[in-house]
């Protein structure tokens, strides 16, 4: 299990925060396998490695969520329990991605639906269609198929939308387990996702 501190949860389930540097002496987390954290939910480890503490980068103190390397520092000591020598040390990095409360969210998002959850599924993404002013959500999945990732800003054009409105039908695509996003490259489609554009078209 692996434990955050309580101020830092919204930014880790928003995607703001996806790095963190533990002071452990082994690896005690895997690449590609899924943990859960202490009161927040499951997170999946996306790479895992031993880092001279001397040669952490204030991007990468950013991304933990961190103002700036005293900050570091100091969160890094609290947790080691001791003091650190900062020069000499290593730490453990860990890239990660926020899953979820829930374990069956996840599993629906890498597609592990039964065929009459693809229906209801449809059943509701042609629903969100019809309350638009323009059909929006089929044509948002079609192209982010198209791309790893896309931001709101390059969404626009597209899709005739602006960003603030694009950021709104995003949440009604992640609440279906169609999208999921990362603050730094935007939203991606899931496995999910692909499924439904799949059926739709043989439809």
């Amino acid at each position: 299990m692996i434990v955050f501190t309580r101020k830092y949860h919204e930014d880790i389930k928003e995607g703001k925060i996806s790095l963190t540097f533990r002071p452990w002496d082994t690896l005690k987390v895997l690449r590609g396998k899924i943990y859960r954290a202490h009161n927040l939910g499951l997170l999946k480890v996306l790479d895992v490695d031993f880092k001279q503490l001397s040669d952490v980068t204030l991007e990468e103190i950013r991304r933990c969520g961190y103002k700036s390397m005293n900050e570091f520092k100091e969160d890094f000591e609290y947790l080691a329990g001791r003091q650190v020598d900062f020069e000499l040390e290593r730490a453990v990095r860990i890239e990660f991605g926020y899953i979820g409360e829930d374990i069956e969210n996840y599993k629906k998002a890498m597609g592990d639906v039964k065929d009459s959850e693809i229906f209801n599924i449809k059943e509701m993404l042609l629903k969100l269609e019809q309350k638009g002013t323009r059909q929006w959500a089929i044509k948002t999945l079609q192209m982010l198929k198209k791309k790893d990732y896309a931001s709101p800003k390059e969404m626009e054009k597209p899709l005739r939308l602006p960003a603030e409105k694009i950021k709104q039908n995003m949440k009604n695509l992640k609440a279906l387990n169609l999208v999921m996003s990362d603050v730094r490259t935007g939203y991606t489609i899931t496995p999910l996702g692909m499924k439904i554009l799949k059926s739709l078209h043989k439809a």
